[in-house]
């Protein structure tokens, strides 16, 4: 069992980094920033940079705050969230489980305006002959996959419902799959294939999706600022070691208030340039009036002013309805979420299933060792 004093005393040791005084850093960064917003030239010195840090570009004012409008129309918003139970091979099998969430919720229309629903996914662990070993991250890549694909069919099935309301397909995390970047290529193709080829459907159907991310770690403003800071020499990691600590969010919250978000930023990394061209990542910042948020979304959505409005006048409703989290991602994430009981669940009904079948699941003697723990 955890010893509580003994943690006590680490977490007094640790406290001075934990908790760490960013008000030189914030003071760094805001006089930067304050350069880059007033130099008219500099988009285009980061164009011209060679780097292997995504910078970002833009069109229009850099630091504008836009007004997300009032949500004064009806509308509709499908969540999905996923959540999984790993392979364990002290279960004696290399089942694993999706479970996708899914959550409609309609505004300002007769009838039933909520609809929650989880799928479950049971996979044996060798439906893929491309992966020789089913790995936490496999799982996860499935899981996303299947994200995807539940959204796209869910609101294809739905668009046609009432075709002069506006329906957003929400996801709970990115849009730029990062942690494909550097897999092994035959893993980023497949994956990447499926993922698009979901995204891709959207875009042919013109349904609007975007992604949520909350408490962002994203850097990419931060990197303009590293640009401007070391004249565009970016090797110089010591010209902008005063803002190791600083995030995109720390920047966008110099000018953003509650109710507003940044113009439009078109993402550039390695991953970026495997995107079919509508499909490229754009994101902006948006602030909700609870934290500074990242809504990413594909380049067909951003290039339609309108449709952008949509997408920020909707996701702040939602944040509000939520007080401060999309109320629409919370019911879907309530629906994927898999408790310890569902797990013992999911293993109990194998190994029933196993007695059924004569032919029962070999435990590992650490995990009898775990249900009957003796002195």
């Amino acid at each position: 069992m955890l010893d509580r004093a003994k943690l006590l005393r680490k977490l007094e040791q640790l406290s001075g980094k934990l908790f760490t005084d960013l008000s030189d850093e914030f003071a760094v960064a805001r006089a930067s920033w304050e350069r880059i917003t007033a130099d008219s030239t500099f988009l285009y010195k980061i164009q011209a940079l060679k780097t292997s840090l995504p910078l970002p570009t833009w069109t229009g004012k850099i630091d504008e705050a836009i007004t997300a409008p009032d949500s004064t129309t009806n509308y509709r918003v499908i969540a999905i969230d996923g959540s999984q139970i790993y392979p364990d091979r002290h279960q004696g099998t290399s089942c694993f489980l999706l479970n996708i969430g899914i959550a409609e919720l309609s505004y300002g229309f007769p009838g039933k305006s909520v609809a929650l629903n989880s799928i479950p996914h049971v996979f044996l662990g060798d439906e893929e002959k491309e992966i020789e070993h089913i790995s936490s991250d496999y799982v996860n890549l499935r899981r996303e996959e299947f994200e995807f694909a539940t959204g796209c069919t869910l609101a294809k099935c739905n668009n046609d419902v009432t075709p002069l309301s506006p329906l957003l397909l929400l996801w709970d995390g990115s849009l730029i799959f990062w942690h494909l970047e550097t897999k092994d290529p035959s893993v980023r193709s497949l994956f990447l294939t499926r993922y698009f080829n979901s995204l891709y459907e959207l875009y042919e159907a013109g349904i609007i999706n975007a992604a949520y991310i909350s408490l962002p770690k994203n850097k990419e403003l931060v990197n303009l600022i590293k640009a401007e800071i070391s004249n565009g020499d970016l090797e110089q990691l010591d010209a902008y070691a005063p803002i190791d600590h600083i995030l995109d969010a720390h920047i966008a919250n110099f000018f953003l208030t509650p109710g507003t978000h940044t113009i439009l930023f078109k993402h550039r990394s390695k991953i970026a340039t495997y995107y079919p061209e509508p499909l490229k990542p754009y994101f902006f910042y948006l602030h909700t009036g609870y934290e500074i948020v990242r809504i990413e979304l594909p380049a067909w959505i951003a290039h339609n002013s309108e449709t952008t409005k949509t997408v920020a006048r909707i996701i702040y409703d939602q944040s509000s309805k939520g007080r401060g989290y999309p109320i629409a991602l919370a019911e879907a994430h309530e629906q994927a979420v898999i408790k310890g009981p569902d797990r013992e669940f999911f293993y109990h009904l194998i190994t029933k299933l196993g007695i059924q079948r004569k032919c029962r699941t070999k435990l590992s003697h650490k995990i009898v060792k775990k249900r009957s723990i003796g002195i």
